[in-house]
């Protein structure tokens, strides 16, 4: 079974797919922080606060004086963000991880299968994002109850999305950088 995956994300990732997905997530991530997009700040409140899910750690208290202060229109707005953007956000950046990281993995460590299956942690940022979410959009649901388990769980899942976060980043960089070392030996 293993080997079937291996085989499907090393026949999927392509120097295109790769360069498509790397140049798509940018895309979007670059609109999510620099202009904003549909439904994310609509909230002069929400711009201001920021969102809680690029805060990199935080407690109940912290995460609930930040829905307070997005006041109601700013929390309907980051209900639309969770909704619509972040729904598909993590799923675009998590393929470019690792479908990024099997290309350069794949032709920088060849006969290693051990180096070649790290791409699969990748997966961890998507994961502990979307479990993010899940708790940020149950803590919206219920506002102005406070659910505060759901928010120290919440604030594990972003500590957790951000060290996978950069784990895969850090993979990323090695493959690349493998690569353009292996291309100036040819």
């Amino acid at each position: 079974m293993w080997n079937r995956f291996q085989d499907v994300l090393r026949r999927t990732a392509s120097t295109g797919v790769v360069w498509s997905l790397g140049l798509l997530s940018l895309c979007v991530l670059l609109l999510i922080n620099a202009w904003g997009l549909p439904g994310a700040f609509h909230s002069d409140a929400l711009r201001q606060a920021g969102l809680l899910d690029m805060t990199i750690n935080y407690s109940p208290e912290t995460a609930y004086a930040k829905l307070a202060a997005y006041g109601e229109q700013g929390r309907y707005a980051y209900r639309l963000f969770l909704d619509y953007v972040d729904s598909v956000f993590p799923a675009l950046y998590g393929l470019f991880f690792l479908l990024g990281t099997t290309y350069a993995f794949v032709r920088v460590f060849p006969g290693r299968p051990v180096w070649q299956k790290l791409s699969v942690l990748t997966l961890g940022t998507t994961l502990f994002d979307y479990a993010e979410n899940f708790c940020f959009l149950a803590m919206l649901r219920d506002y102005p109850q406070r659910l505060e388990g759901v928010a120290r769980v919440a604030n594990i899942f972003t500590l957790t999305k951000w060290a996978f976060a950069i784990f895969s980043m850090v993979l990323v960089i090695i493959g690349a950088g493998g690569l353009l070392f292996r291309r100036r030996q040819t």
